[in-house]
């Protein structure tokens, strides 16, 4: 019977094995750079309207997790990174912590746990999101299809979709499946009749009402970076950037750094590929990254990053957080990148 790897990580803590692992690591340089990824922190409740599965950790969990950290780990800045990834030492048992997005529970519960820790992290914004107070689209396919009177609902823009709502988590992850692979989408469009269909009560109001509680401002991401986080580009409108034209692609990443730049006063240096694929063997997207001024860029390939071999600096793996995850689970894909976490996209 094959072990899943929960269940393995499971066993090997049982047996103190992740225990000693990661105190080799702690007196070893080991050459490999961990990169955590984030979305929110907390604990949904149960008639929750928005996408529950950004939800990556609750507050206990969280600060397990930064204990794990603390003690066995060096939490790198960016600009260390970047340093890093351009050929310096990075210090033994590097990691750095980071959170996509822009979600409000950054500023008002994971940063003040980061504080209590004495540790920073990196945050990737969305800037469209936050700065026009617009519902991230992944949230608002949930909000519409949970708050639906309807048992089933029909789409025919950009092509006749029939959906069955007798499971609506499942048919929200349908949509959110469909947007992050249609080639050259109309999402505003293709989201506006999605309201007509579910029969929702919608507008520009209520949509900003409902973005406040869930999104961050710029006052928040400025507190933030004057707090010693990192405030990093995660493009405009968190499109895939494999579903895009040139021009599509420039208006995300290079308007999401001159966003960034014109609040914060410094331009970002790096950015996290929306939904994470990798653009390793895609020589155009890795071109239309570097044009836009980042000298790195973030996937979500599950791993971690060996530093005897030289990084790509537009391919730096993350591992991907989940708040199924046990603690156990935590630290056996820290001490054996084998045992890592692959997140759904």
């Amino acid at each position: 019977m094959k072990l899943s790897k929960e269940r393995v990580a499971s066993l090997l803590d049982q047996v103190h094995a992740l225990d000693a692992v990661l105190r080799a690591r702690s007196r070893a340089s080991v050459p490999v750079l961990s990169v955590l990824c984030y979305h929110s922190v907390g604990r949904p409740a149960s008639d929750y309207v928005f996408d529950p599965e950004v939800v990556d950790a609750s507050v206990e969990q969280f600060r397990a997790q930064l204990e794990v950290l603390c003690q066995h780990f060096t939490v790198l800045d960016i600009d260390t990174l970047c340093a890093g990834v351009k050929g310096q030492p990075l210090p033994p048992n590097s990691l750095i912590i980071t959170f996509d997005d822009g979600y409000r529970s950054c500023c008002d519960v994971a940063m003040p746990i980061l504080q209590e820790f004495g540790l920073t992290a990196t945050f990737f914004i969305a800037t469209h999101y936050v700065t026009n107070r617009r519902l991230y689209w992944w949230d608002r396919i949930h909000y519409l299809i949970k708050r639906s009177p309807k048992q089933r609902v029909s789409l025919s823009f950009p092509r006749s979709i029939d959906i069955d709502m007798s499971d609506r988590g499942q048919a929200a992850r349908s949509l959110l499946s469909f947007v992050k692979s249609e080639v050259g989408l109309d999402l505003d469009r293709f989201l506006d009749e999605l309201v007509q269909a579910t029969d929702v009560a919608w507008s520009d109001e209520i949509e900003s009402k409902v973005a406040d509680e869930l999104i961050m401002t710029w006052d928040d991401i400025r507190g933030m970076r004057d707090a010693g986080m990192d405030i990093q580009s995660h493009t405009r409108r968190h499109r895939v950037l494999q579903t895009l034209n040139q021009e599509q692609l420039a208006d995300e990443l290079r308007g999401s750094r001159d966003d960034i730049e014109r609040e914060l006063g410094i331009p970002p240096r790096t950015v996290a590929y929306p939904v994470g694929y990798s653009i390793r063997d895609l020589p155009e997207l890795r071109q239309a990254v570097e044009d836009a001024g980042y000298d790195v860029g973030f996937t979500n390939a599950t791993g971690v990053n060996y530093l005897w071999r030289s990084i790509d600096p537009f391919d730096v793996r993350r591992i991907a957080m989940d708040s199924a995850m046990s603690l156990a689970h935590f630290r056996g894909q820290l001490a054996l990148p084998f045992l890592g976490h692959v997140r759904r996209s």
